[in-house]
């Protein structure tokens, strides 16, 4: 029985999430990374951005600048030990990364696509509910 309620509350926590996670989707028509961003610190931030029909939630490090999309980063014959170091990632499957550095310096950003969330956080709900469903279904 103990068992049963955990399983339950597991399902709702899930759900809450999926939501919660769709509610930020929709935000992402809305809002900028640029101008609409929760900071946790000086160089952790949080934001939500929209590309058509795929919000992403951003993570990046400086507000001033806000989240790296690509831009002019060096110049050709100018002193190489100016260029940043380049890691990066993406865009691909819904992830993009970006790492910049530079001697006394720091740039980057990750953007995850929310259908990762909303999908993963709905499939215990719509488990437990296919579950039910088929228990009802099948009793005499």
């Amino acid at each position: 029985m103990l068992a049963n309620r955990a399983i339950k509350v597991a399902v709702l926590f899930s759900l809450c999430l999926s939501v919660i996670s769709g509610m930020l989707f929709l935000c992402g028509f809305a809002a900028n990374p640029w101008e609409h961003y929760l900071s946790f610190n000086k160089s952790f931030h949080v934001g939500v951005w929209n590309r058509e029909f795929d919000s992403r939630i951003v993570f990046f490090n400086d507000a001033e600048y806000g989240p790296y999309r690509g831009s002019l980063i060096g110049l050709e014959g100018s002193d190489p030990s100016l260029d940043p170091q380049i890691r990066a990632f993406g865009d691909t499957w819904g992830i993009y990364y970006r790492d910049l550095r530079w001697p006394d310096e720091r740039l980057w950003t990750l953007m995850v696509s929310l259908w990762y969330p909303i999908i993963l956080f709905a499939l215990p709900p719509i488990m437990w509910w296919l579950t039910c469903r088929s228990a009802r279904s099948s009793a005499p």
